[in-house]
């Protein structure tokens, strides 16, 4: 298991940026929900849960999962490029556009490491300090 290790840290990370994208969209379309934010609908809602769910997919394991995610990560790249090209060159565009295609890269990436790592039955992997952290101090605060 030692020596799969650094590939299961890589992995993680590529699991850890899907689920953090998730939750960011998520907060954001859960802030235009609010009225806080424009441009941000319920199919936008959908995709970031969707996501979030995919992540976690990935971390137990799954390359469906991973497939889907990196289709919908380079979707988003494709909207993403499309709403700079048509709407300006905003940061915000750029910022977007920066995020999917990182994230589709690094899924793209990681598919020779999923087979590696499914050959050598190493899921779930784990996950980062930080969510060991809060689910941990989660745990204590409801027991």
């Amino acid at each position: 298991m030692h020596r799969h290790q650094p590939l299961a840290q890589r992995l993680g990370r590529t699991t850890n940026l899907v689920i953090f994208l998730g939750l960011l969209y998520t907060v954001l379309h859960l802030l235009g929900f609010l009225g806080l934010l424009h441009g941000y609908h319920l199919p936008g809602l959908v995709i970031a849960l969707g996501l979030l769910g995919l992540g976690y997919g990935i971390r137990y394991g799954s390359s469906a999962c991973l497939y889907v995610a990196m289709a919908v990560c380079a979707g988003l790249s494709l909207y993403c490029g499309a709403l700079l090209v048509l709407s300006g060159w905003t940061p915000y565009y750029v910022l977007r556009l920066v995020l999917s295609a990182w994230a589709c890269w690094r899924l793209y990436r990681a598919i020779p490491v999923m087979r590696i790592l499914q050959q050598a039955q190493a899921f779930p992997l784990p996950m980062s300090r930080y969510g060991e952290l809060f689910l941990r101090r989660l745990w204590e605060r409801s027991g």
